[in-house]
């Protein structure tokens, strides 16, 4: 199809100005004698801005200061441009990841990458129900000086159990799994990693007789041990860890406890399809 530049759109008017005819002007430039009319009509609009050339597709939406004021507020806890869009659309403003983003930009907040994402090396995997297994470690509390334990439901992410202690010890995890089996239920598997509250090291060790794993055998818990060197096996709570720690720093959170509320029932989590843990547990409850 035949399209008019600036430069075109400028001749005709002058052309115009001269006193040529419209029709005269559209064979010339083999258009329809429309055209010339809205050229014309464009300046009388808008002036030589009527003339210039213009970006195809729709025209950027501009948001208003309060707009990026409440983007700008949801970044608190470090959160990315598509997950304050389903924060947003909760909270009834439709605004696009990608206008988010520019926001996120624009104050310095992210850096714009314009290559896409690395495929991953790793499937992530995931159980179809809530029960069908949990995981759990041991962390540091960089804000309490305190050790940190928690069991994460594979399929929702809900928290099912956590506690502050000083020493890493079995009777300390097993105290807090017993909490949550009286909660939630009995997880048909536990994966853990190869520290030694789960799992003794030595070539001839006789697994069954350790704590942890009589306290398992009790409940007819299969314990799964995740992959050596392979922390992407157990890397559901991995990643609660990191969340934790990025998170409480941010201030908003008196102790622990409170935290763990607002990661069950308040924050969206992207692999859920940005549902709280709690609605993706609750959803597999039958009335």
């Amino acid at each position: 199809m035949y399209k008019l530049n600036e430069k075109k759109r400028i001749w005709i008017l002058k052309q115009h100005k001269k006193g040529v005819p419209v029709s005269r002007l559209a064979l010339a430039q083999k258009v329809h004698r429309r055209t010339i009319y809205k050229v014309i009509d464009k300046f009388d609009e808008l002036g030589l801005d009527g003339l210039k050339d213009h970006k195809p597709g729709r025209p950027e939406v501009q948001l208003n200061p309060a707009a990026e004021r409440i983007i700008l507020g949801h970044r608190e806890y470090g959160y990315g441009a598509c997950h304050i869009e389903q924060i947003l659309k909760r909270k009834g403003f439709s605004i696009s990841h990608r206008q988010i983003e520019k926001v996120l930009i624009k104050n310095g907040l992210v850096k714009p990458n314009p290559k896409k994402q690395k495929p991953r090396k790793w499937v992530r995997y995931e159980l179809p129900n809530p029960n069908d297994m949990w995981h759990t470690d041991w962390s540091y509390d960089p804000f309490t000086g305190g050790n940190i334990t928690v069991f994460i439901d594979d399929r929702t992410r809900y928290i099912t159990g956590f506690g502050l202690f000083k020493s890493q010890v079995s009777k300390n995890g097993i105290l807090v799994l017993n909490q949550a089996i009286l909660a939630y239920g009995t997880s048909k598997s536990i994966m853990t990693d190869h520290g030694a509250q789960y799992y003794a090291n030595h070539p001839n060790a006789d697994q069954k007789k350790l704590l942890w794993r009589k306290t398992l055998d009790s409940h007819g818990i299969k314990h799964v041990l995740a992959r050596v060197n392979r922390p992407q096996t157990n890397g559901k709570v991995e990643r609660f860890f990191r969340t934790y720690k990025e998170e409480f720093a941010v201030g908003k959170f008196s102790n622990v406890s409170e935290f763990m509320q607002h990661y069950n029932e308040v924050r969206l989590h992207m692999s859920l399809r940005y549902k709280t843990p709690k609605e993706a547990w609750d959803s597999f409850i039958v009335p």
